[in-house]
């Protein structure tokens, strides 16, 4: 909306009184004087009054804060939490906020002013751990690249049905959409090519914790290729994955790039979620 309507809304003053303020000079907009009301209000842009003898409404709290794993002057590193997803969904819930929005909000209340946040890559709604966002256009286009050059290396930890065995497993397999189910990936000979490198850590009870290391970059390739290769992460039902998991284990335990300004090697990780590691407490899949 205009910053004058969003200025009313949020202050619970009239736009007639917001202008006046803004002629006054005491409508700030992302940390600078503002006259021009008739600006397009965008998510995480920070509104300040410069309060004289108004009584303003109290601001909505923000979301819960995001574990912050490194940030700099060119990119910031969240641990995602699950059931978020990275970007926005084709449908989201009244209120449902992304992981680049709410990476964007935690900056601005902090910073006072919106701070550039840049998707790099994306993690499932149900995946965990490492996400990473450009905080500037240079930033962007070098990590665009390691993208591209497939320089990005990846780890995930995964409670998967059934046992995998000791030998490491090489999944060569193209992935498509699936033709049937929207939002689907598959096994298919018209695919684009993708390969997935699977070892056992431990199994224990039906179940078992594998170490993944995806050596491309497909949508849901992990997910995919686990269950093309027979264990499909537990809880999982786009998937076929069963069992009586609290919900799907799918952890982006670490991220290994070189860093866009001078290219030396930044390792990000990731905690286990808490319920993830009582999980495997309680299942005897112990890792390491």
């Amino acid at each position: 909306m205009r910053l004058d309507q969003g200025a009313a809304a949020l202050t619970a003053l009239s736009r007639r009184r917001v202008r006046s303020l803004a002629d006054a000079g005491r409508l700030w907009l992302n940390g600078k004087a503002i006259r021009v009301v008739s600006r397009e209000l965008h998510t995480a842009d920070v509104v300040d009054v410069l309060q004289g003898d108004e009584t303003l409404a109290v601001p909505r709290p923000l979301p819960p804060r995001l574990a912050v794993l490194h940030e700099d002057g060119w990119l910031v590193a969240i641990d995602k939490p699950p059931g978020v997803t990275s970007q926005a969904p084709r449908q989201r819930a009244p209120g449902e906020l992304t992981a680049q929005e709410r990476v964007a909000l935690q900056l601005a209340a902090r910073d006072g002013r919106r701070a550039e946040t840049m998707l790099v890559h994306r993690l499932d709604r149900i995946t965990t751990g490492v996400l990473l966002f450009a905080r500037q256009h240079e930033a962007a286009r070098a990590l665009s690249r390691t993208w591209a050059e497939g320089r990005a290396e990846k780890r995930y930890l995964a409670v998967v049905c059934g046992d995998p065995g000791a030998a490491v497993r090489d999944v060569d397999a193209p992935i498509s959409p699936d033709r049937i189910t929207p939002g689907r990936f598959c096994v298919t000979a018209r695919g684009r090519p993708a390969r997935t490198e699977i070892r056992r850590l431990a199994v224990s009870r039906g179940y078992a914790l594998v170490e993944v290391r995806p050596l491309t970059g497909r949508t849901h390739q992990v997910r995919v290729h686990l269950a093309h290769a027979g264990f499909p992460v537990a809880g999982d039902s786009l998937y076929g994955g069963g069992g009586s998991v609290p919900r799907p284990f799918l952890h982006a335990a670490v991220l290994t790039i070189p860093h866009p300004r001078d290219r030396r090697r930044l390792r990000l990780e990731a905690p286990l979620p808490a319920d993830m590691a009582g999980f495997l407490s309680d299942h005897a899949l112990r890792l390491g």
